[in-house]
């Protein structure tokens, strides 16, 4: 590979945490540059390869919040005999089978452009009478294109979108993107905060390891992926007959009455690939990650379903791979309450509320804990209950993701609290920080 190609390959992909540091390293983005210019100016797109073990080696010790506040944390591991009882490695999230997803694991893909770097910034002063709008964003990288899994070529490359990264394309003006009903929610939201005279700054709240599951370009890997398989005839019958019969009920917590939705009875057989592809472009994004879950079953990979945890890791930002749940200030950016929602550019969702004009895109190169920058939010949570803890809960999540009115006004204690933990975590390191912020929070 020619030194110049090299070099554009060092600067892409990481520009979020933590390097890949390896010779697959990716590195922070450079400026603004599109895939024609690349092709005009090295003759082909930059090329890269990740493997399971580059990624177990970058991030097999990297300290998580987990790792402090597991009940064996700190326990010989050749001391615990069940399999619960143990500490999760960094890529256990990403399926639900596998006992290590990165094993066997490979992606071959190719950088389609460079986005300009976000500000980076040492402290949170830059928060200074601004009101956090947290917004619920998966894990999926931007301006790659997926070209095989496995050592398996693709049909079809598949370009990515994004998910934290979304918001790097400054010139249209992008800052985060969903359905139109979560985003007119989020917009009622940021008109409120301008009334009272406060700036919205929109801030990505991490999602789980699965959280791509929704996005298109997650399907699309995962059809890539279903047409190597070598599934027999009847195999692929009856995949088709079980995706077709699963069954959600679900019961009204206040009348107890229960409903019953079946909302795959109408999905082409797998044996017409191609059908089905378009079939989980068409489907709501909830279904499409409903059955993607499916999929990552035994009784799914038993019949040739692909690896979803291949699947995932493959979408998955290299740089956000071990970052913790909920973690927060990845990026952020300023909005504009008065551009109202507009049609998205990205293909999974279908609205997008704007940046203000001219806004930085911010970044602190790291995550800051849920529970700094929503302290009052998580104060509150601790005071209804079991819930607003160091370590990321579900419920919590669901506050922040189902709630879009939760907001933060940003005081002076958050500022100092936050630029200490960014200082302590540039000196000191992880677990250092992670103790700093969790004694913010005793008795959890």
């Amino acid at each position: 590979m020619a030194t110049a190609s090299l070099k554009l390959i060092k600067k892409f992909l990481t520009d979020n945490f933590k390097p890949l540091l390896s010779d697959n390293e990716l590195g922070v983005l450079g400026g603004l540059t599109k895939e024609s210019d690349i092709m005009k100016s090295y003759g082909s797109l930059p090329k890269y390869n990740i493997t399971g073990e580059d990624l177990k080696n970058v991030f097999e010790n990297q300290i998580r919040a987990v790792d402090l506040f597991h009940p064996s944390a700190g326990i010989d591991p050749s001391l615990i005999t069940r399999k619960v009882d143990r500490i999760p490695t960094f890529d256990q999230g990403y399926s639900g089978l596998a006992k290590r997803p990165t094993d066997d694991f490979s992606v071959d893909a190719e950088v389609t452009s460079f986005r300009q770097s976000p500000t980076l910034v040492n402290d949170a002063s830059v928060l200074k009478d601004k009101t956090i709008v947290p917004f619920v964003v998966d894990r999926s990288i931007k301006d790659a294109r997926i070209t095989g899994v496995g050592g398996q070529r693709f049909d079809k490359p598949v370009d990515t979108y994004g998910g934290i990264q979304f918001m790097d394309d400054r010139g249209k003006g992008e800052g985060f993107a969903s359905a139109l009903s979560a985003m007119t929610k989020k917009q009622n939201t940021l008109e409120t905060i301008d009334m009272m005279g406060s700036k919205p700054v929109g801030m990505p709240v991490l999602m789980s390891e699965r959280s791509s599951d929704f996005a298109m370009d997650q399907a699309d890997i995962f059809m890539e992926m279903l047409k190597n398989s070598k599934m027999t005839r009847s195999q692929k019958k009856e995949m088709t007959d079980n995706i077709r019969d699963i069954t959600y009920v679900n019961t009204d917590k206040e009348t107890g009455i229960k409903t019953v939705r079946q909302p795959f009875t109408k999905a082409p057989p797998i044996s017409k690939i191609e059908e089905f592809g378009a079939y989980l472009k068409k489907i709501s994004g909830s279904d499409r990650a409903s059955l993607m879950k499916k999929m990552d079953s035994k009784l799914m990979r038993d019949l040739g379903a692909p690896n979803m945890g291949h699947a995932r890791l493959a979408l998955t930002n290299p740089g956000l791979m071990a970052e913790d749940w909920l973690s927060m200030g990845g990026r952020f950016v300023d909005l504009d309450p008065k551009r109202g929602v507009l049609p998205s550019t990205h293909p999974s969702y279908d609205s997008q509320i704007m940046r203000a004009k001219d806004a930085e895109t911010y970044t602190f190169g790291t995550g800051i804990p849920h529970t700094i920058m929503l302290r009052k939010l998580m104060e509150k949570r601790r005071a209804e209950g079991d819930y607003g803890k160091f370590k990321p809960q579900s419920p919590d999540y669901k506050t922040i993701e189902m709630k879009p009115q939760n907001v933060e006004v940003v005081d002076q204690q958050l500022i100092d609290e936050a630029s200490k933990y960014l200082e302590i975590k540039r000196k000191l390191g992880d677990r250092e920080a992670y103790e700093y912020a969790q004694k913010l929070i005793p008795a959890t």
